[in-house]
């Protein structure tokens, strides 16, 4: 519950800061794909189950604040595809035998989760020039929008919300009062998509995305 709490304070200050601070700095806009996976643990026999990456689309705007010589404060808005793919129908284990698992396999079934996430970032930029590389990393917050699933045994009691991490690196070129982009994104959760025993399940998703930042103030 406190960690809750910290990171929705982290988010309070985030529009604080952009509603009641210092006018933004820059704002625009990034798309590209993503690739997502998702780790199937089963507890206690420490098992992990064998999954596929999904592909999706990753589109966020953003919009920049208290932007120094290096360091600015960056919130992004994004939209998020996550999810795997598996031809794994059922898994049993076998207590008796060491617990022995038994795996049977069938047709490929793909679980897909949209969510609406919203990222406070640290921004750091390299140089003045030009070409300007830069790190992002920051706190995270996933809101489930939709889940789809045409798996027989669809995962159920799913986590509204998740907590998370963002860490990405990009390389900007500007030119005049705009700034075209290339970045590179991965998410980690630090809550999983659904936490009853003896199935947990994480997100784990990474992005290239193409933008363009408008830049109101230096």
């Amino acid at each position: 519950m406190r960690r809750i709490l910290l990171f929705i304070a982290l988010f309070l200050l985030a529009g604080s800061t952009l509603l009641h601070g210092q006018f933004p700095a820059s704002f625009g806009f990034k798309a590209g794909l993503s690739v997502a996976n998702q780790s199937y643990k089963f507890t206690p026999i420490d098992y992990t189950m064998e999954t596929e990456a999904v592909w999706g689309p990753a589109v966020s705007i953003f919009m920049e604040a208290f932007r120094g010589e290096h360091f600015s404060f960056q919130t992004d808005l994004s939209y998020a595809l996550k999810g795997s793919s598996t031809n794994i129908e059922s898994i049993t284990v076998n207590h008796l035998d060491n617990d022995r698992v038994t795996v049977t396999e069938g047709d490929i079934s793909k679980s897909t989760f949209s969510y609406l996430s919203l990222a406070p970032m640290a921004r750091y930029r390299f140089g003045q020039g030009s070409f300007v590389p830069y790190f992002l990393l920051g706190p995270r917050m996933d809101i489930l929008l939709k889940y789809n699933s045409d798996s027989d045994y669809p995962l159920e009691d799913q986590n509204s919300v998740i907590l998370g991490l963002t860490i990405g690196a990009g390389l900007e070129y500007r030119l005049k009062g705009l700034g075209l982009f290339t970045e590179l994104q991965y998410q980690g959760d630090l809550y999983p998509v659904t936490g009853e025993d003896p199935l947990l399940v994480n997100n784990h998703m990474g992005s290239l995305t193409f933008g363009l930042r408008w830049f109101v103030s230096d």
